[in-house]
């Protein structure tokens, strides 16, 4: 079986609205080659918070069925994003994030 994400499992996937770092209001924060969305937007800021890298991130809430598009991940694809974390976490022991992680294929 394929670990690769159709856009219909992703919407399955997520919560109705999702939630995403930014640092200008619109730009969803990335750290390439990975995406990150929360279920929430305290999850969201708090695992900011604890990555530690100095931008001044916040979350923003969306309608997931607006947000979740073939263009947009064909916009993810395009910048070097090629993993979605869903609600990431972070291990206190080693500072590596773990997680649900789907893979977006490459478009043919």
């Amino acid at each position: 079986m394929s670990d690769d994400v159709t856009l219909q499992q992703l919407v399955e996937l997520l919560p109705p609205r999702i939630w995403y770092l930014t640092s200008n209001g619109q730009d969803m924060w990335c750290k390439r080659p990975y995406g990150f969305l929360f279920s929430d937007g305290v999850r969201a800021e708090s695992f900011a918070k604890e990555m530690g890298n100095g931008e001044a991130l916040f979350a923003i809430g969306v309608d997931a069925g607006a947000m979740v598009s073939d263009e947009m991940l064909a916009g993810l694809r395009n910048t070097a994003v090629t993993r979605l974390f869903i609600d990431p976490e972070i291990d206190p022991a080693n500072g590596d994030v773990f997680g649900k992680i789907l893979r977006l294929s490459p478009l043919t």
